[in-house]
């Protein structure tokens, strides 16, 4: 337990220090790489999908497992440096803050265009209106979201299964932003990507609902969580969202019918602006702070524990 807890402090701290990585993305070429793999596979069935998610995970995933296993050997403090540094490159506080507070910056100046622009750096996506509300409400969904799958998920898989499983994580969320869509050329062929990526974040996504609710207004968020969860259809983004403003005191909740959340916006009990994106962000953090504490907590008991013994 000691030994994650180091992991992982270590890992945020580079995170910290190193934010650009010195420009070494490896998830850039992975996305070119898996883009080619598409274009060879797409046949425009299932079993095609599934081919296509095994060659593209399959070989990283090994390579990183060996890698793992070999320094191992070498000796531990090879492994952990290597642990640490695989961590580090899966999870992405620095740049979600970051992105997060420019666009929030560039609301609270009227500057609309450099808030699209900062808004499609953190999702990835371009939204239809363009008004202020609208990206303000598009980036808390983008923070809420990415909170889990940049901190909360690569981190739990690495409890689970070590650098294996935040690669394995971050490999899946990759590949479902490219394969996952829902129009015709992906159709079947990416039903697999989304339905990898939705079973690696099926845990983490509950967990991060819960820490929203543990971390901002509890009651509210559970409300929402259970009565207004139904408004997204995805499987995970609906907990991580439904409690993610509830606990914001949002209260969409108690606002939009179900289904009717794109379409009524001013219904909203608390319309988003650019405060409320620095409030995500500010939740996401006392998440991490919390999951933090509990393994210091842990970790401090076992060696207590293992002094007095």
């Amino acid at each position: 337990m000691s030994e994650i807890l180091i992991i992982v402090l270590l890992a945020i701290l580079l995170d910290h220090l190193i934010p650009d990585r010195h420009g070494f993305k490896p998830f850039v070429w992975y996305r070119d790489w898996a883009e080619s793999i598409e274009e060879r596979f797409n046949g425009g069935k299932r079993t095609h999908g599934i081919g296509a998610v095994v060659l593209a995970t399959l070989p990283i995933v090994a390579g990183v497992f060996l890698i793992h296993y070999i320094l191992g050997e070498l000796g531990w403090i090879l492994r952990i440096a290597f642990d640490v540094v695989v961590l580090y490159l899966c999870v992405d506080i620095h740049r979600l803050g970051k992105t997060a507070g420019a666009i929030s910056s560039a609301l609270e100046s009227g500057d609309l265009g450099e808030a699209d622009e900062k808004l499609r750096e953190l999702t990835g996506k371009d939204i239809p209106d363009k008004s202020d509300i609208s990206i303000a409400r598009a980036a808390v969904e983008g923070v809420l979201k990415q909170g889990n799958s940049l901190i909360v998920s690569p981190i739990f898989w690495f409890i689970l299964l070590g650098p294996v499983g935040a690669v394995l994580q971050r490999l899946s969320c990759i590949l479902d932003s490219l394969w996952g869509h829902r129009y015709e050329r992906f159709a079947e062929f990416g039903w697999a990507a989304a339905r990898f990526d939705d079973l690696m974040g099926w845990i983490p996504a509950r967990i991060t609902a819960l820490s929203y609710a543990l971390m901002g207004s509890f009651e509210d968020a559970l409300h929402c969580w259970r009565k207004r969860v139904g408004v997204w259809s995805d499987i995970n983004s609906g907990p991580l969202l439904a409690s993610g403003f509830g606990a914001m005191h949002m209260q969409i909740c108690e606002a939009a019918e179900e289904g009717e959340y794109e379409e009524r916006v001013s219904d909203l009990t608390v319309v988003p602006d650019a405060g409320h994106v620095q409030r995500a962000v500010a939740l996401v953090w006392r998440v991490l702070l919390l999951w933090l504490a509990v393994g210091i907590l842990m970790t401090g008991a076992h060696l207590v524990g293992f002094i007095t013994a």
